[in-house]
């Protein structure tokens, strides 16, 4: 702090020198007139008003010349109504530049009210010595500092509405950065929901596959379908690998082919579980945000994955609707025709689902039917 006020000082002593300078000039100006200053009658008028605004000039150098301090203002008022009474008394040029740069300072520096005050009582001074005859000049000095102080409060003006670009600047910076930052959160998040699913539905499978292996021993005593099953499990294991890795890229295009991606979870189902599936697609496809496209991928995973587990050899009906406004899917399936046996969880479940569809804009429905179990997805377009 000590450092930076001692700079703040040190870069303003040429402004400070040049201040003094001209106070040189306008004493000695002012001094030169024969008979101008003096200690009798109007000379003394003159010597008295001449002192003051000399002296508040001096304080006005040594206290800023620049800041915005009670003191410095003060010293601003003193030398622009010191300077008009000695204009009032003594209409010379030469001394006018204590009432004209107190008059731009008081524009700069005062707030409206202070600075209209001061220029009326500037102004006032001056206009009262022309009306009582002290020389036409006031007239012009008048109009001259109303100016100056015109041309410092559009300075302040100018400055105020360049520290508020910058600060609008700074703040329009700082929330690029946070959206940014909230971007990548988001994106993480969509990240870490996708291999989520895909760990969860590719370990549920693995784990079918690896319970038909052990039961294909122990019940069956064949090893060879044992095998059949160990090596759909490690098939599973790199579709799995292969699966995350195109989710996160999938997640990086922007757009998915949503119908391609269902169909090929309706092609691997029938081959795992040999069960009956019904596929059917209605409408014009278009194009599909990342977001929903992966929603509704999910919900259809999730779906089937349930029939695997809770209704084993049951029929299975997928129906993909591209609709004017949004896009839908159903998943049904019949009941079990074979026995149901514990399996490890896959996924998030339906409550996941229902979130995961939600966060894209869409609903989920889910219930029993007649002979089995319904799950209806749909997303805006």
């Amino acid at each position: 702090m000590r450092r930076s006020f001692r700079g703040r000082l040190s870069g303003q002593w040429p402004a400070r020198a040049a201040m003094l300078a001209g106070l040189a000039f306008m004493v000695w100006g002012e001094t030169a007139h024969q008979g101008a200053a003096g200690l009798h009658g109007a000379q003394l008028r003159t010597s008295i008003a001449l002192t003051v605004a000399s002296v508040a000039w001096f304080a006005w150098a040594v206290i800023g010349p620049r800041g915005n301090g009670p003191a410095l203002r003060a010293a601003i008022a003193c030398t622009g109504l010191a300077g008009s009474a000695l204009l009032f008394v003594h209409p010379q040029p030469a001394v006018y530049w204590f009432t004209f740069w107190a008059s731009v300072d008081a524009g700069t520096v005062f707030s409206r009210r202070e600075g209209t005050v001061l220029i009326g009582g500037c102004c006032g001074v001056l206009l009262t010595g022309y009306l009582f005859g002290y020389g036409d000049a006031l007239a012009t000095f008048s109009a001259v500092t109303f100016v100056a102080y015109l041309v410092g409060r559009n300075h302040r003006l100018h400055a105020d509405r360049a520290e508020q670009a910058r600060l609008l600047a700074e703040q329009t910076v700082l929330a690029s950065e946070r959206q940014a930052q909230a971007a990548t959160l988001t994106e993480r998040g969509r990240i870490a929901r996708e291999l989520h699913d895909v760990l969860g539905h590719s370990l549920t499978a693995l784990s079918l596959q690896l319970e038909a292996a052990d039961a294909a021993l122990e019940f069956a005593d064949d090893p060879d379908q044992a095998r059949r099953h160990l090596a759909r499990a490690r098939t599973l294991a790199r579709s799995g690998q292969e699966e995350a890795v195109a989710a996160v890229r999938t997640l990086g295009d922007g757009e998915v082919a949503v119908q391609e991606l269902i169909e090929g979870l309706v092609e691997a189902f029938r081959h795992d579980t040999g069960a009956s599936v019904e596929w059917s697609l209605r409408g014009d496809a278009w194009p599909l945000p990342a977001d929903s496209a992966l929603a509704i991928y999910r919900a259809v995973q999730e779906s089937l994955t349930n029939a695997r587990k809770h209704a084993p050899g049951a029929d299975v009906r997928v129906s993909l609707d591209y609709l004017d406004d949004g896009l839908a899917v159903e998943v049904t399936n019949g009941a079990a025709r074979a026995r149901v046996t514990d399996t490890v969880g896959g996924g998030y479940g339906l409550s996941a689902m229902r979130e995961r569809v939600r966060l894209a804009g869409g609903t989920v429905t889910s219930g029993s039917t007649e002979n089995g179990w319904r799950v209806h997805a749909r997303v805006g377009r």
